[in-house]
């Protein structure tokens, strides 16, 4: 493996046709717009009642049979294309080795979340393992087969248009069920307000609306880049995704949008549009304060006068973190390597009424330490701190709109993940595969351009 990946000369690809290589481009494009909508009821059914058969399995397989035997996926052509693989397959070990040590825990997982986990252990891998590696196909893909500024924009407009078209049924699902709305506009989001909403996403888009808010979180600057650069034939899909923001009714989501539209602006200097937009979301807010808002300014303020943190963060902090570290830091085994995935649903606490039955920790570094301990969470953090500086110094040498939205994107993912989303790989964070990718290409058509053409 290392033989190829210090290997330097042009890009290799097999010998097959081209069109079978226009027909994998086709099928990975497919295959990432249907992100949305791969949970959608009618598309979780198993074909000829065959066991994990479902549609977008067959999609993702056939991504992976392009991937594997027209690409060559480890093999590198430069030294940012390199670096890249070797980080990716560090990353890879660590999701299979934690995955690997829960295995043993399939069946307390599935007495504790019966509708989360299945019951066997061949049905828990292939729902655990199989579905999550197929959303990192799309970061090889994308590094190896969509490398120039072209075909990343090709990339770009599929997931707006995807976006878009999810926008556009969750809204028309809001308006049909209008009782979502008016009982937390009385009163704020409630508690089960927001679990009436959460039924209405299963039951027509087969997610949670937390899952919902991220998708948005993760692409609300790409649109916010096509309406800048790509005229005003893109306002109506970001106007509409903004208004699905709204709609669902999740904070972090409506929050960290906000934050990563705004990053983006201010790093491309439209301050413009910045206090437009400011303004324009001040006048509706005061004319119409929708249930999501509410709920953001009523983030903390309860019954009593006094703001804590765990108030801030709705009692994650005394009810879930606070256990959940206390037990891990008390058992060394579990505090150098941790549980494996799904730690939290593994914890002690369970039944002692001390800890929220959840099955995650609401907080990405948190719950990577409880599935992998404090060593590899020490790795993280560092790998971390250096890619952020290094996408940050090459942002601004690059100067491009479509990398600082990118960026922006990745950067509303951190954010979001004080309360949410994960390290390793779920469907809550399956764009930042690809759009790391990206981000990666745009630097190395800028490397390959400074190198010296290659002599006869």
């Amino acid at each position: 493996m290392s033989a190829s990946l210090d290997h330097k000369g042009p890009p290799y690809h097999l010998t097959l046709p081209q069109s079978v290589a226009q027909a994998g481009t086709f099928f990975f494009l497919l295959f990432v717009f249907m992100w949305p909508f791969q949970r959608v009821p009618f598309l979780t059914n198993n074909l000829f009642e065959i066991q994990g058969l479902k549609p977008f399995n067959l999609l993702s397989a056939v991504v992976l049979g392009y991937l594997v035997f027209d690409t060559a996926p480890l093999h590198a052509t430069d030294k940012i294309e390199r670096t890249s693989i070797r980080v990716f397959l560090l990353y890879f070990a660590t999701f299979a080795i934690a995955l690997i040590r829960s295995v043993p825990n399939a069946p307390l997982l599935h007495s504790r979340f019966p509708d989360s986990f299945p019951e066997s252990y061949f049905d828990f891998v292939l729902s655990a393992c199989i579905v999550p590696i197929f959303y990192t196909l799309s970061f090889l893909f994308t590094l190896k087969r969509m490398c120039s500024f072209q075909e990343l924009e090709r990339i770009t407009t599929v997931v707006c248009l995807s976006i878009l078209l999810l926008s556009i049924a969750f809204v028309a699902v809001v308006l049909m069920n209008p009782s979502v709305l008016l009982s937390g506009h009385a009163s704020g989001i409630t508690e089960s307000d927001r679990n009436e909403m959460a039924r209405l996403c299963t039951a027509y888009f087969g997610l949670h609306y937390n899952v919902i808010g991220s998708m948005y979180i993760s692409t609300a600057p790409l649109l916010l880049y096509r309406a800048l650069t790509r005229g005003a034939l893109w306002i109506a899909p970001l106007c509409l995704s903004l208004l699905a923001v709204l709609l669902l009714g999740s904070r972090t989501a409506l929050l960290t949008v906000v934050a990563s539209c705004s990053m983006f602006l201010i790093l491309r200097r439209r301050f413009v549009i910045l206090v437009l937009g400011a303004a324009a979301a001040g006048v509706t807010s005061l004319v119409w304060i929708g249930p999501t808002v509410d709920a953001v300014f009523s983030i903390g303020f309860g019954k009593s006068s006094s703001v804590s943190a765990d108030a801030l963060l709705t009692g994650r902090v005394d009810n879930l973190w606070g256990p959940l570290l206390e037990e891990w830091t008390s058992n060394i085994g579990l505090f150098l390597f941790g549980a494996g995935r799904y730690g939290v649903a593994t914890s002690q606490l369970w039944d002692t009424g001390a800890l929220i039955q959840v099955n995650v920790a609401h907080n990405a570094i948190v719950e990577f330490f409880l599935d992998c301990g404090v060593i590899l969470t020490g790795v993280l953090l560092v790998f971390l701190l250096v890619g952020i500086a290094t996408a940050w110094r090459v942002g601004r040498r690059l100067n491009s709109d479509l990398y600082w939205a990118l960026f922006a994107s990745i950067f509303g993912l951190g954010i979001s993940m004080a309360t949410g989303r994960d390290i390793l790989p779920t469907i809550d964070n399956m764009y930042a595969f690809p759009m790391i990718a990206m981000m990666i290409n745009l630097a190395r058509l800028r490397y390959l351009a400074s190198q010296p053409a290659p002599r006869e």
